[in-house]
């Protein structure tokens, strides 16, 4: 085997209901090659001794509200510091794009609400360099984090640009609203986004 490292004598937690096992595990190319017990003549690149320590796969937050931090951070904490590897963002309906110069307040308005986070934090440390969700995807896929990203469509984002203030003022959205919803939406999803998120409480 063409190993980078092998992880020995961890207690492996896999997830599949079965109960904890002491194994060795090998990885290489960024893949793991195999889980069993290992011969001391069999080396890796890297070595780490786990005997005592648990082992399990990576976590997947799928409720974060990273949306803001992950445009200035290259570090999550403290979820990255916990065995989360992978976090979804766009819940609860909130988020920052689509969005247009014009309409950057009423959304940062709706997650100082939602999240208790100032004002002053978001309109000065977002760098609003995106406007569609696309264009996000892309601002977010040109930095590194400490984590893998997901991203959802937030209903509420989706609102604030089609329908500016009339959203913010709880007015019901038209049919050419929500078509162009749709439209923004199908957008997303096409350019990468995992999915859709709303919340009653969220809507602005």
């Amino acid at each position: 085997m063409d190993a980078d490292l092998i992880i020995r004598g961890g207690t492996i937690a896999d997830g599949l209901g079965g109960e904890p096992y002491e194994a060795d595990i090998v990885t290489g190319g960024g893949r793991i090659l195999a889980v069993g017990k290992l011969g001391p003549a069999e080396r890796g690149i890297e070595e780490m001794d786990a005997r005592g320590l648990l082992v399990t796969p990576g976590f997947v937050d799928v409720h974060t509200h990273y949306d803001a931090q992950a445009t200035w951070s290259e570090r999550l904490g403290s979820f990255s510091f916990h065995g989360v590897t992978t976090a979804l963002i766009g819940n609860c309906g909130v988020g920052f794009a689509p969005c247009t110069p014009e309409r950057w307040d009423i959304r940062v308005a709706l997650m100082e609400g939602v999240e208790d986070l100032p004002e002053v934090v978001l309109t000065e440390g977002l760098p609003w360099s995106w406007k569609s969700f696309p264009e996000f995807l892309d601002f977010l896929d040109g930095r590194r984090y400490d984590m893998d990203i997901a991203a959802q469509v937030p209903h509420a984002a989706l609102r604030i640009h089609v329908m500016g203030q009339r959203a913010a003022d709880h007015e019901q959205a038209s049919e050419a609203d929500r078509a162009e919803m749709a439209r923004l939406a199908a957008e997303a999803v096409r350019a990468g986004a995992l999915g859709f998120s709303t919340s009653r409480r969220a809507r602005p």
